[in-house]
């Protein structure tokens, strides 16, 4: 069973308690752990339970509330507080956040919005949860080599972490995974996305196929041996939230092969993920999309650190732009380089293999490597 993060919620009002309960009972990462009628009870909860994650309600006295939050995170700097109020005004939003709370959510999207907000907030705060990381890999274009990176950096992963791996497909057009990798299943993403029963490790390790004994893919449906079933309408957010959450607790790291995403899948995948890579070719109308999506992901509130620009092919010389003209289009300094070498790429995709097993000292295979090697140091560094 997907362990949770206990949280307290403040409130007296017994809809809004209904309602954090439904979304607690459904897949979220979070349980009640006890509910309390106003914040002068906080303080010595908190003192005696060790939660340091909760919901504050501010109706009908949104200003005192507020008052009261503040002076309760004066004392308890660590906890992690969202505000739920059934309005929402720039004013309150503001006083919440100078109150130190961490997210402000109107009561009426409670049941769409909650445990999303929850997901993000346990995951990029002290809040320490012993669960696999994510990591999505986003596409500026088709055919930028977005595919070779995922799959690639997800052996790197499995090899130096020695921990298991598995790599999501959500290419629903062409799954380029199951032809890279050579590999069939007669279950996919889609069939875990639409399934009506419970969503847990068990459903995402029985729905995926094996490529090694601890390298697993959960392949789309254009992949899969059955590819006649086409993936049925949109992807459904709560749906994405469980299956990701259940990922990490069956693997130390998912990778996603994301290219294509419509906004709110953008969003979601965004919210949950410890890091986003956004994939690029050194040309005008890649690097265009690729800052569009990294504004994006700014305006979304992801930290620079957890956002990886990567020029893809990179070549010192030929048609392409050069380094710093990327770095001036994305308005970074960060930004990765995988060297251009078509020829043990290609070799890879017409073995099946990984560039580990079949190029093992080519430079693309050690650019991935370094890759991998600052995420972990990344990740490390973030758990101390």
């Amino acid at each position: 069973m997907t362990p949770k993060t206990k949280i307290f919620l403040v409130t007296k009002d017994p809809k809004t308690i209904g309602h954090v309960e439904a979304v607690a009972c459904n897949g979220s990462p979070i349980e009640i752990d006890r509910i309390l009628p106003d914040m002068s009870y906080v303080p010595a909860y908190l003192e005696n339970s060790g939660v340091v994650a909760g919901i504050v309600d501010i109706d009908p006295e949104p200003r005192e509330m507020l008052s009261d939050l503040e002076a309760m995170l004066l004392s308890h700097p660590k906890t992690c507080t969202v505000v739920i109020s059934e309005q929402i005004t720039q004013e309150l939003i503001l006083s919440a956040m100078q109150a130190g709370a961490r997210h402000f959510l109107q009561k009426g999207s409670i049941h769409n919005e909650l445990s999303g907000v929850m997901a993000r907030l346990l995951t990029h705060t002290g809040i320490k949860r012993k669960t696999g990381s994510i990591i999505t890999v986003f596409s500026a274009s088709g055919g930028c080599g977005a595919t070779t990176v995922a799959l690639n950096l997800a052996m790197e992963m499995r090899m130096a972490a020695t921990k298991p791996v598995l790599v999501i497909d959500l290419d629903r057009c062409y799954g380029a995974t199951a032809a890279y990798l050579d590999i069939k299943s007669e279950y996919g993403i889609d069939d875990v996305l639409t399934y009506e029963g419970r969503i847990d490790k068990h459903l995402i390790q029985s729905s995926s196929c094996s490529y090694k004994e601890d390298f697993h893919v959960l392949l789309s449906s254009a992949g899969t041996a059955n590819n006649t079933k086409r993936a049925a309408g949109d992807i459904k957010p709560e749906s994405l939230r469980l299956v990701l959450q259940a990922c990490r607790q069956a693997y130390g790291f998912t990778v996603i092969d994301a290219p294509r995403m419509d906004e709110q899948t953008v969003k979601v995948l965004s919210e949950l993920s410890d890091f986003t890579i956004v994939v690029f070719q050194l040309t005008l109308k890649d690097l265009k999309f690729a800052r569009s999506i990294i504004s994006m992901f700014k305006t979304l509130g992801l930290p620079d650190e957890k956002i990886i620009p990567l020029a893809n092919r990179f070549q010192k010389r030929g048609p392409l732009l050069g380094t710093n003209d990327g770095k001036r289009a994305l308005g970074t300094d960060n930004m990765y380089l995988i060297r251009s070498d078509w020829r043990s790429a290609m070799y890879c995709v017409n073995h099946g293999k990984t560039l580990a097993e079949a190029a093992p000292r080519s430079v693309i295979r050690k650019d991935i490597q370094k890759l991998a090697t600052d995420i972990q140091v990344s990740k490390a560094e973030e758990n101390k």
